[in-house]
């Protein structure tokens, strides 16, 4: 049994949904005029499907269904004489695995809505020119529409395809600069890249969301390494079609800024994270600014030296993946103590500059146990300068730490890093002591022998009164003859 106290559910459809044709304004005067003198109370034991005389206009009639199944569904529309003037059809609780969106029936209606029901998949086209304005198929748990669906609705201006559980958007023909409402709400499982691409494609004027707000989507989490995925609100998405407008961009350059992926971060909502290219534009500097929720920044192949901005400017404190390979950069040490060392999952420097390498500005912090696993640095093509520290702490160091440590060269030495030799590399000031130990022993013990010898030809001299044999054969000097008188 039904019951209806104002203007069905189909015209209320052609009101809430922006048809703002006057036509269709007085169908709707018409028929609450008509439902304001009674109450409809009609069984639907024989058709379930109800026939509505809007206006004198028969080609304005309507239809009003209940509880079709695949079953009853074509006598149900049959037993009404749709669709012959038939302009408007409201299908409520249908259970049906399929909906074919190319059935002539379809051809004259200018508002088509399949509610409140149970049915898996619309397939098919409509036929081409059908002057459908509204298409409302909300609340059907719709798994999938085909992609070619709705091409050819080249008048449609109202869509909800809130509360089903679509995952991507079908193609919707949004031409001849008319203005268009779609409602997603409710539908969390389309992929926010269906959307983005559509907002960023068809442009901020084109088209409009109905209940915005409360509309969210869903988004691949590639941040672990697992996948999942995450809730986002439209607002979000909506924000990335206007992302160019923050590009960093200069007089001769311009860099790229592209969805990247959504951004988890613990005590924040899930945000779609920003990549920016500026690489090979010949920048001299780092960008003075960044666009929100940037994570990820390539400034490869330009003439920048210095990495001031990643420990100074905000801009970058979100900053998770720095790339700044084939640059002129010679040192990390302005790195240390910044908010980027303690956030960043990836830092590629390759073919830089870089002399020397405290070790300790890109060490994990004492209780960060997941630095190791989870923050990666790339220094290859880097010469430093080598002596025997690098050859027995450092090499090590960077086979532990730096994914590309077999291409970290020697700028004084012409090896690789990982190839040094410690017993090549290191002269010990330990060695040289051993030698003069040895020196010092060696003028001991000649010491001691020399004092030896002269103590025992003095004994000899004053037990035997002769001197030792080289004293006799020595030739006397001068002074012995001053001695003798």
């Amino acid at each position: 049994m039904f019951h209806f106290t104002n203007a069905t559910e189909w015209e209320i459809c052609i009101e809430n949904y922006a048809i703002r044709d006057n036509r269709y304004k007085n169908l709707v005067v018409e028929a609450r005029k008509r439902l304001s003198r009674a109450k409809i109370h009609e069984e639907f034991t024989n058709c379930p499907c109800k026939k509505i005389n809007l206006s004198h206009n028969y080609e304005n009639d309507a239809v009003l269904c209940c509880n079709l199944n695949s079953q009853n569904f074509d006598y149900g529309l049959n037993c009404v004489g749709f669709p012959s003037n038939i302009s408007y059809v409201h299908i409520r609780n249908a259970t049906l695995d399929i909906i074919n969106a190319n059935e002539r029936r379809w051809r004259r209606l200018k508002s088509l809505a399949i509610t409140d029901g149970r049915i898996n998949r619309i397939k098919g086209q409509f036929l081409i020119m059908t002057p459908t304005l509204c298409l409302n198929l909300s609340n059907n748990g719709l798994v999938e529409v085909d992609n070619n669906s709705l091409i050819r609705l080249a008048q449609l201006t109202t869509l909800d395809l809130s509360y089903n559980n679509l995952t991507h958007l079908p193609a919707l023909n949004t031409m001849n600069g008319r203005e268009f409402w779609l409602d997603i709400s409710g539908t969390n499982t389309l992929w926010c890249h269906d959307i983005y691409q559509y907002i960023n494609k068809t442009g901020e004027k084109q088209i409009n969301f109905n209940r915005e707000n409360e509309t969210v989507c869903s988004a691949s989490k590639t941040w672990h390494w697992f996948n999942t995925t995450e809730q986002v609100p439209l607002q979000q998405v909506r924000y990335l079609s206007l992302l160019q407008t923050e590009c960093p961009k200069g007089d001769t350059w311009q860099c790229q800024c592209n969805f990247r992926r959504l951004d988890i971060v613990e005590g924040k909502p899930p945000t779609l994270a920003v990549n920016v290219d500026c690489s090979g534009i010949q920048l001299t500097e780092l960008p003075e600014k960044l666009p929100r929720n940037t994570i990820a920044l390539n400034v490869s192949y330009n003439n920048i030296t210095v990495l001031d901005d990643l420990s100074t400017n905000p801009c970058y404190e979100d900053i998770r993946e720095f790339y700044a390979d084939y640059n002129n950069i010679s040192s990390i040490n302005k790195l240390e103590g910044s908010k980027f060392l303690d956030n960043y999952a990836l830092l590629s420097l390759r073919y830089n500059k870089i002399k020397s390498l405290p070790t300790y500005i890109l060490s994990p912090n004492a209780h960060d146990k997941s630095f190791v696993s989870t923050r990666l640095v790339k220094l290859g093509g880097n010469e430093l300068h080598c002596d025997c520290n690098t050859a027995k702490y450092l090499k090590v160091w960077l086979q532990t730490r730096i994914l590309d440590s077999d291409e970290v060269l020697c700028e004084n030495v012409k090896e690789k890093v990982v190839d040094l030799e410690p017993s090549k590399m290191c002269v010990y000031p330990g060695d040289w002591t051993d030698y003069i130990y040895y020196i010092i022993a060696t003028e001991v013990i000649l010491l001691i022998s020399l004092i030896a010898k002269v103590s025992y030809d003095y004994w000899v001299f004053k037990t035997a009164g002769y001197l030792p044999w080289p004293a006799n054969k020595m030739p006397k000097l001068p002074c012995d003859w001053l001695c003798e008188t």
